[in-house]
């Protein structure tokens, strides 16, 4: 079985560190190798200087000769012009393929001639007019031609000097450009690379610290990003899963307190059809049609609020397995459906006021949404020592097309520092054994999962208010 071969973030970022530091060695070679070759050429241009200077002071001793007639001023001349060729030799012989190579070759010949003239004009007499003067012109000629030479030379190094700091300046700006726009292209890969994943990561461990699961779209980079990507997409798996978990064990534990305050609901229309009949039956004899009449009707009310109270609990227990589709329906209806279920968890000093409009309707999971209201009411009459009011209200919000429903009750309130920790799992401010702390996470929860959010406003002794928002496309009903 062939193991898929994975190019880790080390080595990625080893690889970018690699390449831009080839770069920046390349370039600083090449520049390191254009300063070698400046400070070879300053260097030859120090010695064309000298070659230069020698050729004009033997030109000085030439004509002092002419003009005094001393002949050590030849032999200084000859020895002059034989330095400047040991130099000259001294420069070919360090590097023979200089540019002005044929240029030192050419003034070696023509110092070579320059020297014979010299030596000829020695051996002569100055009697001989006519060869003095044509030897003497000679040397003049030569020496014109030598001093141009090497002026020239000295002219033509100065020109290359100038020419390789002008291109190695350039090159410098060019690598150092291209050194930026390398480290801005590495930086952005990094960024893409390996920020961009870190920056999805950190934003999906927030929104789970919110109760906000989604998934992360896998980049398919083979390293450890990847993998972190991938476990952090089942992770968010496990937690919708133990969430649904958790949702469902509360509202079992709902539903078993439900049940049994439903029993007591429905024990006083039972005895109130018992106690029907009884009357009927001990007033049969007598034929009083309008007392059977008033009975049976009173038989028919308590029956039909029996089947109410049964049919609230049948519906709200028909969603304890996979979720219900999300439908139209009445957030009024649901409310009402609530509190009806919740009634014999409430005092009956406490009273429940449900101001929702009718004609609201979201879409939404009415089981779903009608847990929420139970958990509400539940909590805020516990919240309530005494005598008190709890009220639903709700409104729609036309600029952001949410609906708010308020839930606010006259308890006695929560404290500050308790604010940010009533949606926490198993927080509770109940005494042991009168509360699981999971009523508001599984509410937190159920509102993450229809896209609203809910928010708590409280201060003790001031009562509690809760603010679900949740969408309501197109809402203009108030």
């Amino acid at each position: 079985m062939k193991k898929n071969f994975r190019f880790g973030m080390i080595a990625k970022i080893a690889l970018v560190l690699f390449f831009y530091i080839s770069s920046v060695a390349i370039m600083g070679l090449l520049a390191y190798k254009d300063l070698v070759n400046i400070g070879e050429k300053t260097e030859t241009l120090e010695l064309a200087y000298n070659i230069h200077n020698n050729i004009l002071e033997s030109r000085r001793f030439e004509k002092n000769y002419f003009l005094y007639g001393s002949e050590d001023s030849l032999h200084d001349t000859i020895a002059m012009i034989q330095n400047t060729s040991e130099t000259s030799d001294a420069i070919l012989h360090h590097d023979d393929v200089l540019a002005i190579a044929p240029k030192l070759k050419e003034l070696g010949a023509s110092m070579g001639m320059y020297t014979e003239r010299i030596r000829a004009l020695l051996a002569l007499k100055k009697s001989d007019a006519e060869q003095y003067n044509q030897a003497a012109g000679e040397i003049r000629q030569y020496g014109k031609k030598i001093s141009e030479m090497s002026e020239e030379i000295v002219n033509d190094e100065k020109k290359f000097i100038h020419a390789k700091i002008t291109q190695l300046r350039e090159q410098v700006v060019i690598w150092s450009s291209v050194a930026i726009v390398i480290g801005i292209v590495l930086s952005l890969l990094t960024v893409n690379f390996v920020f961009k994943p870190l920056a999805a990561v950190k934003r999906i461990t927030r929104d789970i610290a919110q109760g906000r699961f989604r998934r992360i779209e896998v980049i398919n980079s083979n390293d450890e990003i990847q993998e972190v990507t991938e476990a952090c997409n089942i992770m968010v798996h496990e937690l919708e899963r133990r969430q649904a978990q958790l949702i469902q064990a509360e509202k079992l534990s709902s539903l078993g307190t439900l049940t049994a305050g439903v029993a007591h609901q429905l024990n006083n229309p039972l005895n109130n059809i018992s106690t029907s009949c009884q009357i009927v039956i001990d007033e049969f004899d007598r034929g009083d049609t309008a007392l059977f009449k008033r009975m049976l009707n009173n038989i028919e009310q308590e029956t039909l609020r029996a089947r109410d109270v049964v049919k609230s609990l049948l519906e709200f227990a028909r969603s304890q397995g996979s979720a219900s589709p999300l439908r139209q329906a009445s957030l009024a209806d649901v409310a009402r459906k609530a509190a009806l279920l919740a009634k014999s968890q409430v005092p009956s000093e406490i009273s429940v006021v449900i101001s929702i409009p009718d004609d609201l309707e979201l879409v939404m999971d009415p089981q779903r949404i009608q847990e929420v209201f139970i958990n509400m009411i539940i909590n805020a009459a516990q919240a309530i020592e005494r005598q008190g009011e709890i009220v639903i209200a709700a409104t729609v919000d036309a600029a952001t097309q949410e609906a708010v429903i308020e839930i606010r009750d006259t308890g006695h309130g929560i404290l500050a520092e308790n604010l940010t920790k009533v949606f926490d799992p198993f927080f509770t401010t109940k005494p042991e054994g009168h509360g699981t702390g999971l009523g508001l996470p599984v509410v937190y929860g159920i509102i993450q999962q229809h896209h609203g959010n809910i928010t708590v406003q409280s201060a003790p002794g001031r009562g509690t208010s809760f603010f679900i928002r949740l969408p309501c496309p197109g809402g203009n009903k108030q």
